[in-house]
């Protein structure tokens, strides 16, 4: 194998294909990247076994063939040269070269290196790149970090009426937006597809359509735009009725400026961390307010009214509602509307969030029980 390419290039692919390496493994041949030379391309694959990546640059390809590398060390050299590089391979090593530079980096065979997904794209369906940045940004957010509970840190898949909905839930709060596909997708199990894949085709800058197919037969997720792939292991598990804490009503609607729900959480932060992150949302009908209060035991309290338009049935008066105010601060960094929309059935449920600038993306959060 022999080829030379521009180190731009060089160092975006390896970059991105040593997030997917995996250095602390009893399988040394996970901690390589696969590098293979074929036509006028280099492909530059890499697993950890649950997630996997294949990305192609093109390259002046003078010998073909294939080697795996370790990922680190490739990485951290091609990250320090600016020229063209020239990579040959010989009897499982690689000879780096640029300008006056020179290196050799031992490999190993590419034969006993596992085998990436791929997809034939017939079966699936096509998002736009922009469509789906916006889904992610407003799902990931909501995911939970406990990986005891491993089902509640993926995106759900989920499929109504033909549609396609993203649904992410902590157990605290929830978020369910539909995606408009340029295919309609082949009705399939409802995968839980893992953050971590998610993250990175988010990190992709490439404005190209995006091709997604589900291997139910094989538990495996895979994505493709231009010339990158990824794939990753679905996550198993009966994914929570979340349809049944969504409200069908609501008996009081509010809607609040952003920037001034914004500042006023800021505010409130100041002495709600240091007290289990507890807000207080009080909102005066009459008077069409929204009153925020925190209060520290040890430092001191707040409280701040924003003026507010307020929506009610007749047997709702003066509503008070407590939040984790962090909950309510990852939701206004997402939304775009310039007003936030709040609806609530009772003080003990789900209280719905809603961005005005889009109307399919629902946002619920759990209150807080008052001891």
């Amino acid at each position: 194998m022999k080829f030379i390419t521009s180190a731009e290039n060089l160092k975006r692919t390896v970059s991105t294909a040593s997030h997917f390496i995996s250095a602390k493994t009893q399988l040394p041949i996970l901690g390589n990247i696969l590098i293979s030379a074929s036509g006028s391309k280099v492909s530059f694959s890499a697993t950890n076994l649950e997630n996997a990546v294949s990305l192609k640059i093109p390259a002046k390809v003078e010998k073909e063939g294939e080697i795996t590398v370790p990922g680190k060390t490739f990485l951290d050299i091609v990250l320090n040269l600016n020229n063209e590089i020239e990579i040959n391979e010989d009897k499982e090593k690689i000879k780096i070269s640029s300008g006056s530079f020179k290196s050799t980096i031992l490999g190993l065979n590419a034969t006993d290196f596992p085998k990436i997904p791929n997809t034939s794209k017939k079966e699936g369906f096509v998002i736009k790149k922009s469509e789906l940045n916006t889904a992610l940004l407003n799902t990931l957010f909501s995911l939970s970090l406990d990986e005891t509970r491993p089902i509640l840190t993926g995106v759900l898949f989920d499929f109504i009426d033909g549609d396609l909905y993203f649904i992410s839930t902590d157990g605290f709060r929830l978020s369910k937006i539909k995606v408009d596909t340029k295919k309609t997708p082949k009705d399939f199990e409802k995968p839980v597809v893992p953050k971590n894949i998610l993250y990175e085709i988010l990190k992709n800058e490439s404005e190209e359509d995006v091709f997604i197919s589900i291997d139910e037969k094989n538990g495996q997720f895979i994505a493709s735009i231009e010339d990158c792939l990824y794939s990753s292991r679905i996550i198993e598990g009966s994914y929570p009725d979340y349809q049944k804490i969504i409200p069908d009503k609501h008996k009081l609607r509010v809607v609040l400026d952003k920037e001034e729900l914004v500042k006023a959480i800021k505010l409130a932060s100041v002495f709600a961390r240091e007290a289990g992150n507890i807000i207080k949302l009080q909102v005066n009908s009459h008077q069409s307010k929204v009153r925020i209060v925190s209060e520290n035991q040890t430092t001191g309290s707040q409280e701040n009214e924003i003026e507010a338009k307020v929506e009610n049935d007749e047997d709702v008066k003066d509503f008070e509602i407590s939040y984790n105010y962090k909950f309510i601060e990852d939701y206004l960094k997402v939304v775009k509307a310039d007003e936030v929309v709040m609806e609530f059935s009772e003080e003990s449920k789900a209280g719905k969030f809603l961005d005005s600038s889009s109307p399919t993306f629902l946002h619920l959060i759990m209150p807080i029980k008052n001891s």
